[in-house]
Parts: structure tokens; C-alpha cells; sequence
């Protein structure tokens, strides 16, 4: 048969020079401004776990990203650029340039009209819709740090290429090579994350569509199955990675029964973590508005003009009518993988209201294949403009492409100051500010993600106070976490007694003594004699972590045992009346008595040894969560002026607020401007009434 015999729908387009030519490009533009603006260093979240993950070759929290590690574990192997979590946010950075390539090339072909060749209108707006994709805030967001969400959208891409692909070679036969292809995709995306996986029904329907035949093919039925097998047994890797017992192995999927408990998240419930009825929010209100607030930051973002701003999305509408009447059977299988990526997300992710972190991450499929239809519509109108009168051609579809063009740099302008993290430190720094001043030796415990994988990073891959035993309080209560202790840290070999995490109980009032001694002491100067013992009394509900934290005092009483200033009272509630604040940590001190507590230690920590680096900076704007972490430098610093009051001590309380006000505003970091306005009048008065006082004496 002839190609001109063929349906339009089955033609292989080939590809001209410049359609090969042009998503090259965008990569390019597209990874200049991803490097300019990469995290220099770890941020808050997953760009710090995955980070230490990648550089140690460690086992993640379930369900892991497995390919994502190994990806990063090869690039923190060539010294391109330091520190190692810079080189790996230059990483995330070029996956996300691969992206844009290849939504580029998607929108290409989809634009081009059934061309043999797509024309100079497929590949304008092919370039513009790659552009604007590139520029989209939660792609940019997610191009500066190594997190495995720029990686899942490379895979969306890569996942759609392939359903085209097999697409116009279906009409004649179950080209099963591509079938294999799309359902490996599937499967190896499972050790990326599992975001993608709601696009299954959609391929299936997308078969379905376009050749329903090949559901009685063996053949068709072979490749599908071998293929997402592969691609699911790639994640069996998990085992010779945790058996090789990494620094950091979470879970421990160490052989096929723990594998599966690791893969099925039963450390959180399991279930694969299905929960979507009954709904955690409205469904209306503040799930799908979640949603379309998603789709405005990437289509319309604030500061653009209005008629400018809903630009985009008229394309995106003109190009799925405009698709549909060419091409109504494709049309419709890309719609089905457009709603299971979006509807299908906010459905599946089940959005609790006032959730504290944002969905985009989950969202970013559903922005790949959104973008194509830009470029279908962004066509239309080229072509629509090359068929006016001679006179007027060349004039409106200049103007059409000035436009086109204009729409991806309003959105870099848009976003590029949101999204530019290549000055901002503030995880890195509040990390540092919590480990370097700690005592020699001690034993920090931690309570969440923040205040525990970014000083795991630093210590394992940058080697800062390696000296320090960094716990996590939540993961003690884990079965497999205490073991991992052991092993890693000699002198706790006798942990537990060697045995398992007791159970959650209720206790009555119960008094433990641990041994003290003058050693525990050093470097305090409490004004009392150390006793010989301290006793702890527990009593009510009480956790495997309890149990954990008294044999960690029994075990290295010798150690200072330090608290993270993120960790709350509610957690080992008996410990923290032993507690002073040391630095941005609470040291334990073998006393209840309020008064007894080194003020003058702690003014040389906070003034002289914390860094409060970048905190100051009015041109960073610290985000929420930046915002919350470091207002623990605040509470610190008002905890100790209040100290420095009780003590007599008026101007040394004042000169601490003031020293706050330079170092770590206040108001820069969650307080209200009359509170702190009303603390200093005070703190001022007071510091004024003892000037007289103190001229008097000798």
C-alpha cells in the first residue's frame, strides 16, 4: 500500500530539520535557567532525603526511588560541581530539560496536522508550548532540586511518546515492540514514584481505542505483561541495596517478605496507601480548587496582564476542539490520560483541608499532557492566519508569533524570582546552626524530616560533627530501627538488651534511676553538685521511643544528651523537665530546678556560635516552611533574654532583642510586628531603670 493509501492517522510524520532541531533548543534555553537558579545546597523536604540517599546509596522511605537514587549515586561520583547536593540539583536540572525536549517534540507532532512534515506552524507553537511548560512554576520549582517529582514527568513524557508511537503503528498489526515499551515505562516508573500509575486505565482504554483486536492477541497480551514485569522486577534491587547495609536503610527490604512490606507501605498502613473514601475535604472546594489553583499558577500566574494570562488557556481549549475533529479516536484516548492524570490525582491523593504542604508535585503529569494541546491550538491560529488575504498574511502571523513568543517570557518573568533558590540557604544553615554548637560526642534527638535528614546529609556526605549520634525519635517505635542502631554504633550493642521495641503500654507511676556522675556535667556550670543518680518518672501511655531513650541515657550516660529545639514537649514528656536550652538544642541536666541553668553558656552559644546566616536577607523571602523551622532561632533568643530578666540582667536582655531584631527578625519569621514592638519598649524601660542602680556601685 501506498503512504498516500494510508488514513492520515497512521502516517509516520517525518521529522524536518528544523522539528529535530527545535526541542534540542528548548532543552538548552530551558537548562540555562534551571542552572542559573538550582539550589546551591539542600533544601527542606525531599531535597535533602533524596540528596543523602543518592550520595550514600541508602534505602529511602517507602516506596522508595530506586532509580532516582542510582541516578544520583552515578552523578555524585564525578566532581562537576561542589558541594555534591549543587551537582545533584544540576541533575534535576537537566532531567528537567529532557522534559521540556520532549513535550517539545510531543506537541510537534501533535500539531502537525497530519503533515508528512510538520511546517514551520506545528514547530513555532511546538517551541512556544515547550517554553511555557519549561517556565510553569511547579516545573521550575521542582528543576532546582534533586527530587524525584521532575523525574516522574520525564516519565510521563516518555510514557506518552510511546503511546503515539504504538498509536500510528497499530493499524495493521499489535506492534507489540511498542506495547512492551509503553507497559516497561510503566513499570521501571514504579521505582520513581507512583504518580504515573494512574494513567494505566488510560492506556488501556488508549488500546482499546485504536486497535481492540489486539485484547485477543496472545502476542499483544505477551508483550504488555513482559514488560511491565521488567520494568516492576527492576525495583527488586532494593534487596542487594539494603543487604549491602547502607547508612541509611529505612524499611529494610532485605529479603522478599519485608520487600513487599516496604513496597506496600505497611509502615503506614499499607493498602499501597488506597484511601480515597470517605474524602479527607470537600471535593469541590478544596480538592478541585486545589487543582485549578494548580493549573492557574501554571497557565496564569499573578502578574500578567489579563488578556495575556488567559491566553494559554484559550489554546489549550482550542486544541483539544481542534484535535478533536481531526483526530477524535486519539483525541479521546489523550483526554482519558489528561483526567486520570488530573481528576484521577486529586481523587487518589484524597487532599486533606489545610494540608501543610502543596499537591503540585503530584500534579505535574497532568501539566505534560496539557501542554501539547497549547501548541495544537498555538497552530491552528498560525495557519489560520496563512490562509488571510496576501496583503495582511505576513503582518498577523508575525504578530501571532510575537505573541506565541511573548506568552513563555511573561511566565520566566512571572516566576524566575519564586523560583531562583541559588542564594537560598535556610535549611543547610539551620542544620549546621543545630550540629556545630552541640557538645563533643552527644546524643541529638530529633522528631521529623527536617530536623533530621538535612544533619544525616551533613554529617554522612559532608562530614560535619560526625561525633554526633543523630536518633529519630518517630523511627525507634519502628521494629527495624533499633537493630540498624546496633549495628552501626558499637556501644549501643546492648540496646534494648539486644531485643525488640516493647509494645505502646500504660504504666503507673513508675521512678527509674540512671547513674549520673561529674563527667555528664562538663562544660556546664550548673552551681550544684552532679548527684550520684537521676530519677525519671514515667507513668500513663507510653511509647517504644520511651523505652528507647532511657537505654540510650543507661548505655551513654557519659554522652550529652541533647533534644532538637523542633522536638514538642508532648514527646518524652518525663525528660523535658531535665531539659536546658543549649544553642538550638535542650541539654539534659541532672536537676528539676527551673533555676539552676547556665545562662552564660547559652548567651555564648547564641550569639557567638550560631551563624544565623542568610536570615537577615531582605531580598530572600523565606517560604512557610523555612519560616516555621527558623523561628526556632527566635524562641531561642527570647528564651534567653527572658533568662537574662529573671537574673537581674535588664540591659543583657535588651542587647539579646536587639540581637535577634539584626540576626533573625522577628517579624521575617512568623511574629507579629506589635508584639515585638511591644517586647523591646519593655525590654528598653526595664533595661533604663537600672542604669541609675548600676552608676551607683563601686
Amino acid at each position: 500500500m501506498a503512504a498516500a493509501d494510508v488514513p492520515p492517522s497512521t502516517v509516520v510524520p517525518r521529522r524536518s530539520l528544523w522539528a529535530r532541531l527545535v526541542p534540542f533548543a528548548t532543552a538548552v534555553v530551558a537548562f540555562v535557567a534551571y542552572a542559573a537558579t538550582a539550589a546551591r545546597t539542600i533544601t527542606w523536604w525531599e531535597g535533602s532525603q533524596y540528596p543523602l540517599w543518592a550520595c550514600t546509596l541508602s534505602v529511602g522511605g517507602p516506596p522508595g526511588s530506586l532509580l532516582l537514587t542510582l541516578l544520583g549515586w552515578l552523578a555524585s561520583l564525578v566532581p562537576f560541581a561542589h558541594p555534591v547536593a549543587f551537582r545533584l540539583n544540576l541533575l534535576a536540572g537537566l532531567i528537567a530539560a529532557v522534559t521540556v525536549a520532549l513535550v517539545t517534540r510531543i506537541a510537534i507532532g501533535l500539531s502537525a496536522a497530519d503533515e508528512a512534515r510538520p511546517g514551520p506552524a506545528a514547530v513555532t507553537a511546538g517551541a512556544a508550548a515547550g517554553l511555557t511548560f519549561a517556565f510553569g512554576l511547579s516545573v521550575w520549582t521542582h528543576a532546582t532540586q534533586f527530587t524525584p517529582y521532575i523525574l516522574t514527568a520525564a516519565f510521563t513524557a516518555l510514557i506518552l511518546l510511546a503511546a503515539l508511537a504504538w498509536w500510528r503503528r497499530a493499524a495493521d498489526g499489535d506492534a507489540a515492540r511498542y506495547l512492551f515499551l509503553l507497559f516497561l515505562l510503566f513499570g521501571l516508573d514504579f521505582s520513581v514514584h507512583r504518580t504515573n500509575a494512574l494513567l494505566l486505565p488510560a492506556a488501556l482504554l488508549w488500546i482499546t481505542l485504536r486497535r481492540p483486536r489486539a485484547w485477543l492477541a496472545p502476542r499483544a497480551w505477551l508483550a504488555s505483561g513482559g514488560g511491565l514485569v521488567a520494568g516492576l522486577a527492576f525495583h527488586l534491587l532494593l534487596i542487594p541495596l539494603s543487604l549491602r547495609d547502607p547508612p541509611v536503610d529505612l524499611g529494610e527490604p532485605r529479603d522478599l517478605a519485608r520487600f513487599w512490606a516496604y513496597v506496600s507501605v505497611q509502615m503506614h498502613g499499607g493498602g499501597f496507601l488506597f484511601d480515597i473514601l470517605p474524602r479527607k475535604a470537600d471535593f469541590l472546594r478544596v480538592q478541585l480548587a486545589d487543582y485549578a489553583q494548580f493549573l492557574r499558577q501554571n497557565l496564569a500566574p499573578a502578574g500578567l496582564r489579563p488578556a495575556l494570562a488567559i491566553l494559554p488557556g484559550l489554546l489549550v481549549l482550542a486544541g483539544w476542539v481542534v484535535s478533536l475533529r481531526a483526530a477524535t479516536r486519539r483525541t479521546l484516548g489523550l483526554l482519558a490520560f489528561f483526567l486520570c492524570a488530573s481528576l484521577g490525582a486529586v481523587v487518589y491523593f484524597n487532599l486533606p483541608a489545610h494540608y501543610f504542604r502543596g499537591m503540585d508535585r503530584h500534579y505535574l503529569p497532568s501539566l505534560v499532557l496539557l501542554a501539547p494541546m497549547l501548541a495544537v491550538g498555538a497552530a491552528a491560529l498560525l495557519r489560520l492566519a496563512a490562509r488571510a488575504p496576501r496583503g495582511v498574511r505576513r503582518v498577523l502571523v508575525l504578530a501571532l508569533g510575537m505573541l506565541l513568543a511573548l506568552i513563555p517570557l511573561r511566565m520566566w518573568w512571572a516566576n524566575h524570582r519564586a523560583c531562583d533558590l541559588s542564594r537560598v540557604r535556610f535549611a543547610e544553615t539551620f542544620s549546621r546552626d543545630v550540629l556545630e554548637p552541640l557538645p563533643p560526642g552527644a546524643i541529638l534527638l530529633t522528631n521529623g524530616d527536617n530536623d533530621t535528614f538535612p544533619l544525616w546529609y551533613l554529617q554522612l556526605v559532608e562530614h560535619v560533627r560526625p561525633d554526633v549520634m543523630v536518633v529519630n525519635i518517630p523511627l525507634t517505635n519502628a521494629g527495624w530501627y533499633v537493630p540498624q542502631l546496633r549495628r552501626h554504633r558499637p556501644e549501643l550493642a546492648g540496646l534494648l538488651g539486644g531485643g525488640s521495641v516493647p509494645m505502646p503500654a500504660t504504666l503507673p507511676d513508675t521512678t527509674v534511676w540512671i547513674p549520673w556522675g561529674a563527667s555528664a556535667t562538663a562544660e556546664l556550670d550548673l552551681g550544684v553538685p552532679p548527684p550520684d543518680s537521676v530519677a525519671l518518672r514515667l507513668s500513663g501511655f507510653v511509647l517504644g521511643q520511651d523505652f528507647v531513650a532511657l537505654d540510650l541515657l543507661r548505655l551513654s550516660r557519659r554522652h550529652p544528651l541533647c533534644v532538637a529545639c523542633t522536638v514538642a514537649p508532648q514527646n518524652l514528656a518525663w525528660l523535658w523537665p531535665y531539659l536546658r536550652l543549649d544553642g538550638l538544642a535542650f541539654r539534659m541536666v541532672p536537676t528539676t530546678d527551673p533555676a539552676v541553668h547556665d545562662v552564660a553558656h547559652l548567651r555564648h552559644q547564641l550569639l557567638e556560635r550560631v551563624r544565623y546566616e542568610g536570615l537577615a536577607d531582605t531580598t530572600l523571602e523565606p517560604d512557610p516552611t523555612s519560616r516555621t523551622t527558623c523561628g526556632t532561632y527566635v524562641a531561642a533568643l527570647l528564651s534567653l533574654a527572658r533568662s537574662q530578666q529573671e537574673r537581674g540582667d535588664a540591659p543583657g536582655a535588651l542587647a539579646t532583642l536587639r540581637f535577634a531584631g539584626t540576626h533573625a527578625p522577628p517579624t521575617r519569621l512568623g511574629m507579629e510586628a506589635d508584639s515585638w514592638s511591644g517586647m523591646l519598649r519593655q525590654a528598653e524601660a526595664a533595661a533604663a531603670s537600672t542604669k541609675p542602680a548600676a552608676r551607683a556601685g563601686p
